[in-house]
């Protein structure tokens, strides 16, 4: 009996785990495509390794993270030895045998904008450098880990950092290549979302490509950003920071790491209000065949204030026990906010935002202290002192940025500086009074105007060329008003051709720079 049931015990305990096999592997088959779905699944194969890293990988299994560790230490010895491409490689592998270890994207990505890329003193290298660290977070870490909360922040804080700040040497060239990029992609400062969400043309279909592939926005999340935080300038850093936090708020799934996100929105706000408005002028011709070099001004985008204002309010009603820190923040927002506004021609949103701070934050600004002498103290601190002359000094300036701004079509600020300037000049003069006009009086504005115009278009030490003659198109017969000569003739210099041009003006002297032979 025992040895009859031996026998049938083997065969049956074979079928068994025949079975077994086959229904652990339907299970395990199911298993991994709910992993894969799920953005579980750890472990996939190493691709492009040397066959030792390969084998070593399949044979271990398991340890693979013990692998990782040790590439790990290897690539802090080949950063000390300076042999960054080796480095770069190694990185690759570490990230592919940990791609769900948020700490690893983090700190290689780090490690190529950051440490790596200041070890090279041409600008051009380190944006390639700066760059790969964007990329290694954007292309390969959030596709990993889509649901976490610090690839996103991480990412978002590279532009608003790396390139929006200004503790890089290179920041201005990170700047002006991005700039070039977006503005290529977008055909000016904010996308066009009809072209992008129903492309007709093959470039528009390419642009549409290119911006989901190659750079992974999606057009419904810059719209949303655009409709809750602009009118914002997408050729700038600060604006792509804001876009990847609010897309880690859209899909991050730990709520409680949350803040880490609205205080870079928060940030990036504070930014773009300060510099977020882009201006793109020409400055040089280079060949004929060239066409002209553009350069970008940097300026306040004073359309958003209200948003910032909200921004600012949100985060003292979402972090209590930051309230008081963040209010004095908010104070000093609001007090230069009426200043910006104020500067450019924007009196009646200067008044709303005086009003308001005044209201919300008692003693902030003076009960005897009107607008206008407000937006005189807060010029007052930027320059100093209003002797006659430094206040002349600063008349002289400020005129030289109206004239500026005029040059390159910002003529917001242009006409908010100009206006500064004659309110400056009326109240020193009601200050000083009448009798005392021939001692410390100042030049009435248009002899100033005029001096600044004949700095300005000289051709030796004046403006390009290009702004020159830009200048003398938005002036018009203005131009010939405030530099006339004798006889009824103005002789303004030529930056092209270095010479007087005569041409019609008011009677009266005027002395200009010599014509050239």
């Amino acid at each position: 009996m025992e040895q009859l049931r031996s026998k049938i015990f083997k065969p049956v305990m074979a079928v068994l785990i025949v079975i077994f096999l086959v229904g652990v592997s339907f299970v395990q088959r199911s298993l991994n495509g709910a992993r894969a779905d799920m953005g579980l699944t750890r472990l996939e194969p190493l691709e492009n390794a040397p066959p030792i890293l390969a084998f070593t990988t399949v044979a271990l299994g398991g340890f693979r993270g013990l692998i990782a560790n040790l590439l790990w230490i290897r690539a802090g010895q080949l950063q000390d030895d300076g042999k960054y491409f080796e480095m770069v490689q190694l990185a690759d592998w570490i990230t592919k045998l940990q791609p769900h270890f948020v700490t690893v994207w983090v700190h290689q990505a780090w490690n190529l904008s950051y440490n790596i890329s200041v070890k090279f003193p041409d600008h051009a290298d380190r944006w390639q450098w700066v760059q790969r660290g964007i990329e290694l977070l954007r292309d390969q870490g959030i596709p990993w880990n889509p649901q976490e909360t610090m690839m996103y922040r991480e990412l978002a804080w590279h532009f608003q950092h790396k390139m929006g700040a200004n503790m890089d040497d290179a920041h201005m060239l990170y700047k002006n290549e991005w700039a070039k990029e977006m503005d290529a992609l977008f055909d000016g400062s904010v996308p066009d979302f009809e072209t992008f969400n129903n492309p007709q043309t093959p470039e528009d279909k390419e642009k549409a490509r290119a911006l989901l592939e190659d750079y992974k926005m999606e057009i419904r999340y810059i719209q949303a950003v655009e409709e809750e935080y602009g009118p914002l300038e997408w050729r700038l850093p600060e604006t792509h920071s804001i876009y990847w936090a609010y897309v880690g708020l859209e899909k991050s799934i730990r709520k409680k790491e949350y803040i880490n996100l609205r205080r870079v929105i928060f940030q990036a706000m504070q930014l773009a209000f300060h510099r977020g408005r882009l201006v793109e002028f020409p400055v040089a011709k280079q060949r004929e065949t060239d066409g002209y070099v553009m350069a970008y001004e940097f300026g306040p985008n004073v359309k958003i204030t209200e948003r910032v204002n909200t921004v600012y309010e949100e985060m003292m009603d979402e972090e209590e026990a930051q309230r008081d820190h963040i209010s004095t923040g908010h104070k000093n927002f609001l007090r230069t906010a009426i200043y910006f506004l104020y500067t450019h021609n924007s009196l009646d949103e200067a008044k709303r935002w005086y009003d308001y701070v005044r209201e919300l934050y008692p003693g902030s600004i003076p009960d005897e202290v009107s607008l206008e002498e407000y937006a005189f103290l807060r010029l007052e601190e930027e320059f100093g002192s209003t002797s006659q002359d430094r206040l002349k000094a600063m008349l002289l300036g400020i005129l030289g940025q109206s004239f500026y701004y005029l040059a390159i079509d910002d003529d917001e600020r242009a006409m908010g500086m100009d206006l500064l300037s004659r309110k400056m000049w009326d109240r020193f003069h009601n200050e000083i009074g009448d009798g005392q006009d021939v001692r410390v009086g100042i030049p009435p504005i248009r002899e100033l105007k005029r001096e600044v115009l004949l700095r300005m278009l000289d051709p030796n030490d004046g403006l390009t060329p290009i702004l020159a003659d830009q200048l003398r198109t938005r002036l018009g017969p203005a131009l010939y008003e405030l530099i006339p000569s004798e006889g009824g003739e103005a002789v303004v210099p030529d930056a092209a051709e270095g010479t007087g041009t005569a041409v019609p003006g008011e009677e009266g002297p005027v002395e200009g720079p010599p014509a050239q032979e």
